[in-house]
């Protein structure tokens, strides 16, 4: 690694690749130099737009360069393991967006490797860099609810409600709505609530979509409802949807949790967000307003630059490089949250409880 800058290298040229590369171009000790994408004119399109300098269509080829000490994947679902596999290989550090893997064996595989090879991993979720989440968390840390007793996630949104084949939905190759989206929820149940340790599943798939090429595929699921018991006691349920019609909201996240000592509701939007709260003795629940201190430099109207600002997702990753300290969400939470995706598939098999695997001693 450089003595002043990480130099980093992403793998992905999608309009969500570009939130990563607005992100690391933010940070005064990142030095963007290489893009990786199998369709060159458009890995040359987005290089030009973010005055990167070299672009390959090969990430092998960028992996084994020497010019980067760091690599952001931001890949179909099925390249996570190769692409971070080589990485780590070549004394990369890796940054991998969710969800980690395609199955839970392979993301203890990535894990393992990271933490044999001594070098940063982070499973990227990016509703942790949210102000909204994070202010629900320190609520959490601080006591207002109390011991936790249940909990209801949603993530919804109607971005595939139309037929047309996508990947995500080829249970080959993706893991539907449970995988896109239930990462997210699973991920946040975790980080506020502990482990889980039991999931009953149900997993639905309502819109055919046929393949281009006529090749008949096994269809992964577009809507999950999924109820889960904690290792600490507490259930909750969990529910993601990919077609369902949100209007202006366009994505919905919903959290709601219920303590000893009260209730947190969260309502968070792509066109806004809203967390009540209603302590044991309230009469009636009140907005939270985040405390303007802890916006350091965002403007509360403009909230989706946090990422830009903040020590938080991709930036984050950058710090933890710079000063050699340990990452969270890491590889560690993704291989969790994967295990959790595949007790639900087992359950929804099943149909029973199932239980998710505890780690090995």
């Amino acid at each position: 690694m450089t003595e002043t800058k990480v130099r980093l290298g992403v793998v992905g040229t999608t309009w969500y690749a570009e939130t990563h590369l607005r992100n690391i171009q933010s940070h005064d000790g990142a030095e963007l130099v290489a893009i990786a994408g199998r369709d060159r004119d458009k890995a040359t399109e987005v290089a030009a737009r973010y005055q990167i300098p070299l672009v390959y269509t090969d990430y092998q080829a960028m992996i084994a360069s020497g010019n980067i000490d760091a690599v952001v994947i931001v890949a179909p679902d099925e390249l996570h393991l190769p692409i971070t596999m080589d990485a780590l290989d070549a004394g990369l550090h890796v940054l991998c967006e969710k969800p980690l893997a395609t199955t839970a064996a392979d993301a203890r595989a990535m894990y393992k490797r990271a933490e044999a090879a001594g070098l940063k991993h982070m499973s990227y979720f990016a509703l942790r860099t949210s102000m909204h989440h994070r202010y629900l968390k320190s609520l959490i840390e601080d006591g207002y609810l109390g011991p936790v007793y249940s909990a209801q996630f949603s993530l919804t949104h109607g971005f595939f409600r139309g037929d047309d084949y996508q990947w995500r939905f080829d249970a080959a190759r993706g893991a539907g709505a449970l995988g896109d989206l239930g990462c997210y929820v699973i991920d946040q149940a975790r980080w506020y609530l502990g482990d889980i340790a039991r999931v009953s599943a149900n997993l639905r798939n309502t819109i055919s979509r046929p393949c281009a090429t006529g090749v008949p595929y096994q269809p992964a699921n577009d809507s999950a409802v999924l109820a889960v018991e904690f290792v600490n006691g507490a259930h909750a349920t969990m529910s993601t949807n990919v077609v369902a019609h949100q209007a202006e909201r366009k994505q919905t996240n919903t959290v709601v949790l219920q303590g000893e000592g009260g209730t947190l509701e969260l309502q968070h939007t792509f066109s806004g967000a809203v967390l009540r709260g209603a302590r044991a003795y309230d009469d009636g629940f009140r907005t939270l307003k985040i405390p303007a201190d802890l916006w350091e430099g965002v403007d509360p109207s403009n909230p989706g630059i946090v990422g830009q600002v903040h020590s938080v997702g991709d930036r984050a990753f950058i710090d933890a490089i710079l000063d050699d300290e340990p990452i969270s969400p890491s590889f560690y939470d993704g291989w969790k949250v994967q295990q959790v995706i595949e007790t639900a598939f087992a359950a929804n098999t099943s149909g029973s409880w199932e239980s998710v695997p505890e780690d090995e001693s």
